[in-house]
């Protein structure tokens, strides 16, 4: 059995954008602990199709693995006579309502299949074994994910024409989801891989749950910037779901890690 650490990204620049608090010298050392005790499977999940992300980025990624196969045989508690397996599984970036990136498109299709195949010709070493997400299946997770109204009767009527259990790829047919959209006259591209403006009334605008669209605004701007923001335990950022509490949702007069 193997471990699994969520690096995200294969940047610190990205990493920083999505505001994942995660660097390489923590990487590092989570590794090093495993590979101390005994470990020699370690799997590394990031996502692709980030904003902002370019094909550095996605180097990024098989450089990362790389490292972490050198770290294993430079470290002095490895098990002996065994090598190493890096699993690099990669899940295609699906942004979503409620969060600083429900602004951004999702990658194309063709994009993100071009980042799979950048990837797999980055990585040289038979340790590393690469995994990623079918992008057909993201990207109707993306078109439902930003979707409206509108799109309930395509879901009924893709029911009707036998599509059940998308998630297990033998059950998934693309062809007729595209299908059914084109005979109702439905866009899909549309909610997924539009930019949505900063003001724009979304589908899901009228809910209240407590963040306030000026934080997520806020917080996409320093995104873009690749600007990071302190965990909530840490420091309040002003999102607003302390309304919900009637008063702040940390001690921050406590010592809190």
């Amino acid at each position: 059995s193997g471990l699994t650490f969520a690096a995200e990204a294969g940047t610190q620049r990205l990493r920083d954008v999505i505001n994942k608090n995660v660097t390489w010298d923590e990487i590092e050392k989570t590794c090093r602990i495993a590979f101390e005790a005994g470990y020699t499977s370690v799997k590394l999940y990031f996502m692709m199709g980030l904003p902002t992300e370019t094909m550095a980025d996605i180097e990024g990624i098989a450089e990362t693995a790389q490292k972490v196969v050198d770290l294993y045989y430079h470290t002095a508690g490895h098990a002996k006579g065994r090598g190493v397996q890096v699993t690099v599984s990669c899940a295609c970036f699906v942004p979503k309502p409620h969060t600083p990136f429900q602004f951004v498109p999702m990658d194309s299709e063709e994009m993100l299949r071009e980042k799979q195949k950048h990837l797999l010709e980055s990585v040289h070493s038979r340790k590393i074994k690469v995994n990623y997400h079918d992008s057909r299946t993201s990207f109707l997770e993306g078109v439902f994910a930003k979707g409206d109204r509108r799109l309930a009767p395509a879901l009924a009527e893709a029911y009707r024409r036998g599509c059940c259990f998308d998630g297990w790829e033998e059950c998934f047919d693309y062809d007729t989801w595209m299908q059914v959209f084109a005979d109702l006259g439905i866009d899909p591209h549309f909610y997924c891989n539009r930019a949505i403006g900063l003001d724009e009334v979304t589908p899901w605008a009228h809910m209240d749950y407590g963040i306030t669209h000026d934080y997520l605004v806020r917080e996409y701007q320093k995104a873009l910037a690749a600007q990071t923001t302190p965990p909530c335990n840490r420091a309040c950022s002003g999102c607003g779901a302390n309304r919900l509490l009637g008063g702040p949702c940390f001690d921050y007069s406590a010592d809190l890690v």
